[in-house]
């Protein structure tokens, strides 16, 4: 399920909804309404609930930003542009003192 609003009054499954006014459609329906001119407010639970699932976890990091988390913990002050060379030296640095 998703909701939907419309500038205009539309009628879906029997109902006449005023124009801004969200209410839920099926998934299905979903695209024939955005061609009708709706837009989508609100994707479904499970959908949502997805994307959160798809973020990188601990394994997933690149280097950079593993040597990043590093640096921080180092108290490194460092700019944000720095790459995997100029981080690996700091951190080498941070280490000897």
């Amino acid at each position: 399920m998703a909701k939907m609003i419309f500038a205009k009054s539309v009628r879906y499954k029997g109902i006449t909804y005023p124009p801004n006014t969200q209410f839920e459609v099926l998934d299905e329906d979903v695209q024939d309404l955005k061609t009708a001119g709706g837009w989508v407010v609100e994707k479904a639970i499970k959908e949502a609930e997805q994307i959160i699932e798809e973020q990188p976890t601990a394994e997933d990091k690149s280097e950079v930003d593993k040597l990043r988390e590093r640096a921080i913990e180092l108290g490194i002050d460092f700019k944000g542009n720095w790459g995997v060379p100029k981080l690996t030296k700091a951190i080498k640095e941070a280490e000897q003192a």
